[in-house]
């Protein structure tokens, strides 16, 4: 029994281990604040691109996307059901 707690007290792979789920834990917080911090705007930048895109197919073509025809695409917003609006 002595000889067992001494090589458990010894074994140094259970405090590696529970120092890399700390890492891990970490770097998922980080990630999930980031990802909260930038979201929308990525979002939004999306959207203007989806925007252009869909202008510059158009009838209208280039003129439109650049802002010449049917409106810009400057206030494309990302909604929260996940659509855009443009």
């Amino acid at each position: 029994m002595v000889n067992s707690l001494k090589r458990f007290w010894n074994d140094e792979s259970g405090p590696e281990l529970v120092e890399w789920a700390v890492v891990t834990i970490i770097l998922l917080v980080a990630a999930i604040v980031l990802y909260i911090a930038v979201g929308k705007l990525l979002g939004n930048v999306i959207c203007g691109i989806q925007c252009w895109l869909s202008k510059a197919a158009s009838s209208e073509g280039h003129k439109a996307a650049a802002g010449t025809g049917m409106g810009t695409c400057d206030k494309a917003e990302r909604n929260d059901d996940g659509s855009c609006n443009f």
